[in-house]
């Protein structure tokens, strides 16, 4: 199970060329600093093994001037077919650049008794103009693997289908390095299903930003299946917040209601023009 819906988010810095897939060069990014917190709750069932799903995600971006922090806190309860319950706590720390070099990670998961597991963590480097590279794992300890020319990092990943949003494109399919299995890179496929120009919502903190509704797949690469791993589809504004969650976990499928929403304020120095 991809337990890191939120690997996602976006960056500042500037992208390098998508190859086919699009890019995101001239266009300035209105991505901000933020804290969300979404209530789940289960809307299809797949499996005769549960009978319910609850839980909680609270997510926050952190805009270190040089890069942005992103901590995820997910809390999953699911209720089986015995009337027993299992619940499932992950924890996932990032920091991107800016730069779009550096990428660390790391992805932690408690069990019923409280236990600490970390899944997988490192650092992921960008070491070529085509966005080929390397990661080098410590959980798993010892693993190094490659990164493919044209992989993106999450932050990257997410003003790339921004972009396409605001270039009317129908579809975008880069690879995706977030941290999250220890396979390396994986497949993805963004489906642009609407953009829409900026109007008023719940949160005044959005009204000002356009929008983009995006269906997201994600496919392991060594795999030639055409079933995704993992799915999810939202809307995305520009300032990088998302509502509207929809999390396919495959035996079931789950939706996020944003709950509450802080922006704060920027403490990085304002770039001045020349």
């Amino acid at each position: 199970m991809k337990l890191s819906v939120f690997a996602l988010l976006a960056t500042l810095a500037p992208l390098p060329a998508l190859a086919a897939n699009g890019s995101a060069t001239d266009l300035a990014s209105q991505l901000t600093g933020q804290h969300a917190v979404y209530t789940l709750g289960l809307s299809k069932l797949r499996t005769h093994d549960i009978t319910g799903a609850t839980g909680q995600m609270s997510f926050n971006v952190v805009d270190g001037c040089t890069g942005w922090a992103t901590t995820q806190h997910m809390t999953l309860i699911i209720r089986n077919v015995d009337g027993s319950l299992s619940k499932s706590v992950s924890d996932y720390v990032t920091w991107e650049s800016k730069d779009g070099k550096t990428f660390s990670f790391k992805l932690t998961e408690h069990d019923d008794s409280g236990k600490e597991k970390i899944d997988d963590a490192g650092v992921a480097t960008h070491t070529s103009s085509n966005d080929g590279g390397i990661i080098k794992y410590t959980t798993p300890a010892n693993t190094e693997l490659k990164l493919p020319p044209g992989t993106l990092f999450p932050m990257q990943h997410t003003e790339a289908l921004l972009a396409a949003g605001r270039a009317r494109k129908t579809f975008i399919s880069p690879l995706l390095f977030d941290g999250t299995t220890a396979d390396g890179a994986q497949a993805t496929f963004v489906t642009i299903l609407g953009h829409h120009v900026p109007e008023k919502t719940k949160w005044a903190a959005l009204d000002k930003y356009a929008s983009t509704d995006v269906d997201i797949a994600f496919f392991e690469r060594k795999h030639d299946d055409e079933t995704p791993d993992f799915r999810t589809s939202m809307r995305y504004y520009e300032n990088g917040v998302a509502t509207g969650l929809v999390l396919d976990f495959g035996d079931f499928v789950m939706t996020g209601k944003l709950t509450s929403l802080t922006i704060p304020p920027s403490a990085c120095p304002v770039s001045k023009a020349p």
